[in-house]
């Protein structure tokens, strides 16, 4: 193995003249000698080209280009690892790497080779660090591995493609994942408890959602404290309650269709006090239907704000508000019977593209189960990324109807939740209601069921034309319920 003198990791912007495939003649220069020549290396070859913006996805492999794979999104940070070959007619010198990509800059690393790249081994690669506003609608670019030389003595094979540029399409829009984090107050206990939202704990939760999530950018901005002097334990109660006030204060605040809510509160001084006997770290209501956008005002979760494991719930609750299903990894109800890979593994390569550190399929697990060690498998990226083509781009608030909110625990009480409003148009398990008005008047009408991810039970809407309402029947589960709506 030959001696490294600069290890391929980071791509620097260089401003070195060089020429790839130049004539042998270089006119002189009146202030100096004539710029040097580069050529491909000899006994280099460029085996693979892959692109990682979480997750592998191969470009070329053995000098053809490579279809299809983890979807690229425009705007968002990638790494271009190349993997090569030497032989013995490289002599162990410098060579200049090169990445050219249509309408940036070119990007330059200096440095020596090792004998080949390993799949493992990040500092086995060329690695350019490649910045979102180079890549567009389609990636046009080519990759070169260059010593100063003659024409003639140019190696095709240090070279891709062997002339002008591959092109790749761009399968994601630019788009930027919008997240309010909404703090309460811990009052059931006489403490006043508030979670850390500190600057730099805040970035924390950004850097984890932009690093799983297949978006160009993710803002977070914090809203006011809220007080709640209802108990929230470690097994669930008491956390439908807040799902109410949440629901309700997306609507209150207007927010946009793209915006999601996410609630932190600590409701015990630690995390070992509060998990002392097992515990719930978050809870969101499955927003699956319709499958591409889901319902509007459910775009929200909620979850704990102890700082093991706060950043990781709120990506894990807010998959289950895109509409994601549980990874079988650490034995979750019902996990999603069409995630591909065994054991809840991310099924292929994926490398945080700021620290360059490297996640093996079969090591790591999906956001979405219950394991640690945890990254995003290429089967929930993709998932994520159709879901926020349609999400994560500002709407216009279309037409809202009012509904009564039915809440089912996990021993089939029901409770009324108030009056809200929704989008119309609710698509979910469709429940037999009927209304009974305060002046005899009776209406029947579908509810929609939409069902806690980690507690049994649930959030039915009933729809109503006002607020006149005395009774609520509905139906669930072979059950029939009836709720008053007045004290």
């Amino acid at each position: 193995m030959k001696h490294r003198v600069l290890p391929f990791l980071y791509a620097a912007l260089l401003a070195l003249p060089l020429v790839a495939c130049s004539d042998d003649s270089t006119a002189p220069d009146d202030d100096g000698p004539p710029a040097p020549q580069y050529v491909g290396a000899k006994g280099v070859t460029i085996r693979e080209v892959s692109i990682y913006q979480s997750l592998k996805r191969q470009l070329m492999v053995d000098g053809a280009p490579v279809e299809g794979g983890v979807p690229l999104v425009q705007g968002r940070d990638a790494v271009i690892r190349v993997f090569y070959d030497t032989n013995a007619d490289y002599a162990g010198g410098e060579v200049t790497a090169r990445l050219e990509i249509a309408g940036a800059d070119p990007i330059e690393i200096v440095g020596t080779l090792d004998a080949s790249s390993s799949e493992d081994q990040i500092n086995s690669t060329i690695n350019f660090s490649v910045p979102g506003a180079a890549i567009g609608a389609s990636l046009e670019y080519s990759i070169s591995i260059l010593e100063e030389g003659q024409t003639a003595d140019d190696n095709a094979a240090a070279h891709y493609p062997a002339s002008g540029t591959e092109a790749v399409a761009v399968d994601g829009p630019a788009n930027t994942f919008r997240v309010i984090l909404a703090p309460f107050r811990y009052d059931a206990d006489g403490s006043g408890r508030e979670p850390d939202m500190s600057e730099a704990t805040v970035e924390s939760y950004r850097q984890r959602l932009k690093q799983l999530y297949p978006v160009s950018n993710v803002e977070v901005t914090v809203r006011e404290v809220t007080p709640w002097n209802q108990e929230l334990d470690a097994f669930g109660n008491g956390w439908q309650e807040l799902g109410y006030e949440l629901y309700g204060m997306r609507a209150q605040d207007n927010a946009p269709d793209d915006v999601y809510y996410y609630a932190i509160f600590n409701p015990s001084a630690s995390f070992n006090q509060y998990c002392s006997q097992g515990c719930l770290l978050g809870v969101t209501l499955l927003n699956a239907d319709p499958p591409d956008v889901g319902q509007v005002d459910l775009r929200f979760a909620m979850g704990v704000g102890y700082p093991e494991y706060a950043a990781d719930t709120m990506a894990h609750e807010l998959g289950h508000a895109h509409g994601r299903e549980h990874a079988d990894c650490g034995g979750p109800d019902q996990p999603d019977p069409q995630f591909p890979h065994p054991g809840g593994q991310i099924g292929v390569w994926g490398l945080d593209t700021v620290s360059l550190e490297l996640k093996p399929p079969t090591l790591i697990t999906d956001i979405m189960g219950y394991c640690d060690n945890q990254w995003v498998s290429d089967y929930t990226y993709s998932a994520f990324l159709n879901r926020g083509k349609n999400v994560n781009l500002p709407r216009w608030h279309g037409p809202k109807q009012r509904v009564a909110l039915v809440g089912l625990d996990g021993k089939g009480v029901a409770t009324f939740g108030g009056f809200r409003d929704a989008a119309m148009g609710l698509q979910g398990k469709r429940v037999q209601s009927r209304v009974t008005h305060h002046d005899g008047r009776v209406a029947p009408t579908d509810g929609v069921f939409y069902a806690w991810d980690h507690l049994p039970g649930g959030m039915v809407l009933v729809p109503v034309s006002d607020e006149s309402v005395d009774t609520l029947e509905l139906e669930l589960e072979g059950v029939r319920h009836v709720l008053h709506t007045g004290p």
